[in-house]
């Protein structure tokens, strides 16, 4: 064979081989792309009513995963927590403007972590010329400065001076599917004013003033420390919780990995334990209300519509990690 045709043939099989091994990887990402993506729905995920842990107005069931995913121990690595990054002083927050009132749902966020940051719904923080809630999840990239939408949970303060800004946790499970669903700052305001009313702190518009009131904090940190050691004590396939008060189900939260569970352990029980303390009854050992919405969530005919309903997906560099089932009384 003649040196040019040769070298034209090798060419062609090497761009052949190329093709294919091009197709196999566009095919292999796909699938793990396409079961990451389903894996939080039934048969790879078992509710275990069994294993349920009550402690008194709080009820959890844990969910196990059959079917790892490939990293079975995927974490997020590359990025923060608000809260870290807030202790550490690598993010800093502040009001977008000196005085106007039309600011009142943004806050400047000023990542120099050096790593992506996670903010979560439901966060709170204290100071500035109110005190926040965060509207909802995001992630921002190191090194630049963004704006970050939020709600006030302290109807009637606005301080001439601003105020520096501290990390105070997690909303109840209640107030923070009002922030998601309602998306209105006065249905933020009413659901406050009710909790206040119902726990008799009438005296205060400051929805932090009530978790800080001294009976709620140490009971919900009683209950926090209980489903720690309690979950904790667990075997390693937990990945997720079906949370539950009395006959109320307060939701649902469920992780592309068990490591990713118990990082956002403390969190998630904050949320949970603090909505059983402020508006909770006293946790059942009947499960009908909790198969029923599980049932619903976890199915794959049915988990789309609950979830563009009642629920959320988080999203990190393009992976699906996390569901979230809303309460089935919102």
């Amino acid at each position: 064979m003649p040196e040019r045709d040769m070298k034209r043939f090798q060419f062609y099989t090497f761009t052949k081989s190329m093709n294919k091994y091009s197709c196999l990887v566009i095919l292999f990402f796909t699938c793990v792309s396409a079961f990451a993506q389903t894996d939080f729905t039934f048969p790879s995920l078992v509710v275990e009513y069994d294993s349920a842990i009550l402690f008194r107005n709080l009820k959890l069931i844990p969910i196990k995963r059959i079917e790892q995913v490939t990293d079975s121990s995927y974490t997020v690595p590359n990025a923060i927590s608000l809260k870290t990054g807030m202790g550490k002083g690598t993010v800093k927050l502040k009001e977008r403007g000196n005085y106007m009132m039309d600011n009142i749902n943004v806050l400047l966020v000023e990542n120099k972590s050096g790593k992506d940051l996670i903010i979560r719904s439901g966060e709170i923080v204290m100071g500035g010329r109110q005190d926040r809630v965060f509207a909802r999840d995001t992630v921002l990239t190191s090194g630049k400065q963004h704006l970050i939408p939020v709600y006030c949970i302290e109807e009637n303060r606005w301080s001439a001076g601003e105020k520096k800004f501290t990390y105070r946790g997690t909303t109840g499970s209640g107030l923070q599917n009002v922030v998601d669903t309602a998306k209105n700052q006065t249905a933020v305001w009413d659901e406050i004013r009710r909790l206040l009313k119902q726990n008799n702190q009438t005296n205060s518009s400051s929805y932090a003033v009530l978790l800080g009131n001294k009976k709620t904090a140490d009971t919900t940190n009683q209950y926090v420390r209980f489903f720690l050691q309690q979950l904790r004590s667990k075997d390693s396939s937990i990945v997720g919780i079906v949370a539950s008060t009395g006959n109320k189900i307060l939701g649902a939260d469920v992780f592309i990995s068990t490591s990713l569970f118990y990082q956002t352990l403390p969190g998630l029980l904050e949320k949970y334990c603090t909505e059983a303390v402020l508006s909770g009854s006293n946790a059942t050992i009947i499960h009908s209300n909790e198969q029923l919405y599980a049932n619903e969530l976890f199915s794959p005919a049915t988990q789309a519509a609950f979830l563009s309903k009642k629920g959320k997906r988080f999203f990190y560099a393009s992976l699906l990690i996390q569901i979230t089932g809303y309460s089935n009384q919102y």
